[in-house]
């Protein structure tokens, strides 16, 4: 399975996990702006993976903002460093009808995806603010729509 697959799979199972309720693990607001090239950076998936525990998961608005979301009902991130990853990449689908609805292609470099060298220190008890100003010079990864 490919690394973009399993980052969406992994998208999925955080936003759609259930019985973590308010009685799971201290979480802190994470919100924020992705802008690519000084450009608000639309559909973009913010992932942060801490050290231990749970990864949380954003999508960026067409302004570039985001919130953490921890799971469905929980927004928020775990407190400590996490490894942050930003994508633009979805993978195509069949819709309802039956037809096919085409992937989102990558644009954002693999240095701040796959290869990611950024990161972020969630602090307990506080609201956190994590900008990322990405730029679109680098290699991008080449995932293929399986």
């Amino acid at each position: 399975m490919s690394r973009g697959i399993c980052c969406i799979a992994l998208f999925a199972v955080v936003i759609g996990a259930q019985g973590c309720g308010p009685d799971g693990p201290d979480i802190a607001s994470v919100e924020g702006v992705v802008t690519l090239d000084g450009k608000p950076l639309e559909g973009a998936q913010v992932l942060f993976v801490p050290e231990k525990g749970r990864p949380a998961v954003g999508k960026s608005d067409a302004s570039g903002r985001y919130r953490m979301e921890y799971t469905e009902s929980r927004t928020g991130a775990i407190p400590g460093k996490s490894r942050v990853e930003i994508t633009t990449w979805a993978p195509g689908y069949m819709n309802e009808a039956g037809e096919r609805v085409p992937g989102v292609k990558e644009v954002v470099p693999a240095r701040y995806n796959r290869d990611t060298t950024l990161e972020f220190d969630v602090q307990p008890g506080t609201a956190n603010v994590a900008n990322f100003e990405l730029e679109s010079k680098g290699k991008i990864a080449v995932i293929k729509d399986e």
